[in-house]
């Protein structure tokens, strides 16, 4: 079928034409070969630049396929819309719904079949359209925006929603939401997963559902001043917490979104935490050496965005004295007195010339908590556990991946790994959330903490070894 049309180059509907409009309007009199969306669900009145789909940045070492295009767009569920390609100049081709391949809620999936009844939406809102020209499908993926990090309620396991978006009728979608935030990294997410796999010729390609900055580092959201965002941009990063109204727009003139932040009432300075903490005493290896001089005598920080707590394995002799102190025996330097309180569920600390003191030899975890204007410190017997494929599944806690202590070697040994593959292993306590926060790992022969970092480097290893932990010195082996 052959159209010749005259198109207004935003195409946007009769009624954003006014006065102030008038100097962005172009006239175009030929279809260019693409693919196009138009109907009375759409704010587009026929194929032209405006209603176009563009190639779509994909996650992966892949960063676009040319059967991929998209674009994000408020839709109608009062009308409905076709999906034009243009094979050549004004050679237009109508598609309609062929039959779904997939719906769930982040995602519905059709066929694209030539002059098929029109695609509808059940409900009014902001959608990322995407259209494998190879395959003949379409995606439609519902776009409602939440907040995700260490910096929110949530950390990174959930976005804390924001508003449902609200079209102006004009050119503008918004979100806003307030959310109680912390000093920390977060992003802004939809579907809630990190990308949404899209059917392509032989496998799957991942789209960003996140947005982030618009440069190549992270770096704070401007306060009170719209700034360009990207899908899958690096984390933004704020010092201070407090109630954060945040807002989002996307412009479909400019097909650009960009965000910003207000804080609602007074921002929230975080207390500082020592950046190092040591134990030390004559109770464990590293005697009573200036904290600081000795390396395998530092605590060791989590992961997922919680500060002011601090972790170590390590041997603590009987009835002899140790502390946790700052390096140079600057404040924060602890002795019993100066702990303010003791966990109950863990081995009882006693007092020793000002010193702290426990009543069995052996391998523990101690865990210092400085958060909340206080000082609580856990002294528990240590209890690491392998996770994942080496160990038979991503249980936590799961009795038959716990290390076994050798009291006279002062080492911990996994069981024999039941398959080949990635190892990972972690510290349990009750104090620390999630077991990927107190993760580590042995590379050669040494233990590499997490500590408040992201993924560690993969460390391969072969069904029947065994890994073996020293923690006084840091050394391991997996063998």
């Amino acid at each position: 079928m052959k159209h010749l049309y005259k198109y207004l180059l935003f195409l946007l509907l009769p009624f954003l034409a006014n006065c102030s409009d008038n100097e962005n309007w172009t006239i175009v009199e030929d279809i260019q070969q693409g693919v196009y969306i138009t109907g009375a669900a759409t704010v587009y009145s026929g194929e032209a630049p405006a209603s176009s789909l563009k190639a779509i940045p994909l996650d992966g070492d892949v960063k676009e396929l040319p059967e991929l295009v998209g674009i994000y767009t408020w839709l109608k569920s009062s009308g409905d819309f076709t999906i034009s390609i243009a094979t050549d100049l004004n050679q237009v081709v109508k598609y309609g719904n062929g039959g779904e391949v997939k719906k769930a809620d982040n995602i519905s999936v059709y066929t694209l079949t030539q002059d098929a009844t029109p695609l509808k939406v059940e409900k009014d809102g902001f959608y990322f359209v995407i259209v494998n020209t190879a395959l003949k499908e379409i995606n439609i993926l519902p776009v409602n925006y939440g907040v995700i990090g260490a910096a929110t309620p949530k950390g990174w396991d959930g976005e804390t929603p924001l508003s449902a978006p609200s079209f102006d009728d004009r050119l503008t979608i918004s979100w806003k939401g307030k959310v109680n935030i912390t000093p920390g990294g977060y992003k802004f997410r939809y579907s809630g997963g990190w990308g949404q796999e899209i059917n392509k010729e032989g496998g799957v390609a991942k789209i960003f559902t996140d947005l982030g900055n618009f440069g190549t580092s992270q770096a704070p959201l401007i306060e009170n001043a719209m700034s360009q965002v990207k899908p899958g941009g690096p984390d933004f990063t704020t010092e201070v917490g407090g109630e954060f109204e945040f807002t989002i727009q996307y412009d479909l003139r400019t097909r650009a979104y960009n965000a910003t932040f207000d804080i609602i009432g007074e921002a929230v300075v975080p207390p500082k935490y020592p950046e190092k903490m040591y134990l030390v005493g004559n109770a464990t290896v590293y005697d009573w050496d200036e904290p600081g001089t000795k390396a395998a005598a530092e605590m060791h920080k989590l992961a997922g965005g919680t500060v002011g707590v601090y972790w170590k394995i390590l041997y603590i002799e009987a009835g002899k004295g140790f502390k946790v102190s700052n390096a140079k025996w600057a404040n924060p330097n602890l002795g019993f007195a100066e702990v303010n309180e003791f966990d109950a569920n863990g081995v009882t600390v006693t007092e020793s010339g000002g010193n702290m003191s426990i009543a069995t030899s052996g391998m523990y975890t101690v865990v210092l908590d400085l958060r909340d204007n206080t000082t609580k410190l856990s002294v528990t017997p240590a209890k690491v556990y392998g996770m994942g494929d080496t160990f038979g599944g991503w249980d936590k806690d799961k009795a038959t991946n716990l290390f076994v202590e050798d009291k006279t070697a002062k080492t911990l040994t996994s069981p024999a790994l039941v398959a080949n593959g990635n190892v990972r292993m972690y510290v349990s306590h009750a104090w620390i959330a999630d077991w990927w926060h107190s993760e580590f790992n042995v590379f050669g022969t040494t233990i590499e903490y997490r500590n408040d970092g992201g993924d560690q480097a993969a460390v391969p290893a072969t069904a029947g070894q065994k890994v073996t932990l020293h923690f006084d010195d840091n050394t391991g082996s997996i063998k």
